[in-house]
């Protein structure tokens, strides 16, 4: 592959994927006080976000792989994308179940004490914003791939990093949303 075309592809990507993540950041930083409401949601964020970023990016590489190899010429509704559809929500789904049961484990090696109350509300912000941030994701995914397939760009050179950034985005701002929601089950 030609170097010039790789560099023009990825080096505005990146340049706004770190703009990106600091956007990510800041509004992290804004969730301060829910954070303090709901006691051991902290613990669970980095594992959401990564959730994310590895599911979706690794459908992001699947679908350009299938590119490559023909098998999305039919367009975007083909078996392939379908079976990915299924595998990426069923993935999200599970791994949103098992989040918070690895808090409950894990809390009884914080110095904090977490209640089951507290732990079931974080399973309900945890499953919604898992189920919900997949949804959003795989759209994004889908269009990215859309994207290299009409402007004949390696969707390999993108996708990673362009879904990884906006699932951080996504994936934050879903969670404030429904721990802001469901936060009122501590009052």
């Amino acid at each position: 592959m030609n170097r010039r075309k790789v560099l023009v592809e990825t080096l505005p990507v990146l340049f706004l994927c770190v703009l990106g993540g600091s956007l990510a950041g800041f509004f992290l930083g804004s969730m301060a006080d829910i954070f303090e409401i709901i006691p051991g949601l902290i613990v669970i964020v980095p594992a959401i976000i990564d959730m994310r970023g590895n599911i979706c990016s690794a459908l992001g590489s699947r679908l350009g792989s299938a590119m490559h190899l023909g098998l999305l010429d039919e367009g975007l509704t083909s078996d392939v994308t379908n079976e990915n559809f299924k595998g990426t929500m069923s993935l999200s789904v599970f791994v949103s179940l098992v989040i918070p049961l690895f808090l409950f484990l894990t809390s009884m090696f914080l110095p904090i004490t977490i209640s089951p109350r507290a732990i079931m509300v974080i399973a309900l912000i945890s499953i919604t914003t898992g189920v919900t941030s997949a949804v959003v994701l795989l759209l994004v995914t889908f269009g990215i791939i859309a994207f290299s397939i009409k402007f004949n760009i390696d969707p390999d050179n993108i996708s990673g990093p362009v879904l990884t950034t906006v699932g951080d985005i996504a994936t934050l701002i879903i969670l404030f949303g429904f721990a802001t929601l469901f936060g009122g089950l501590f009052l």
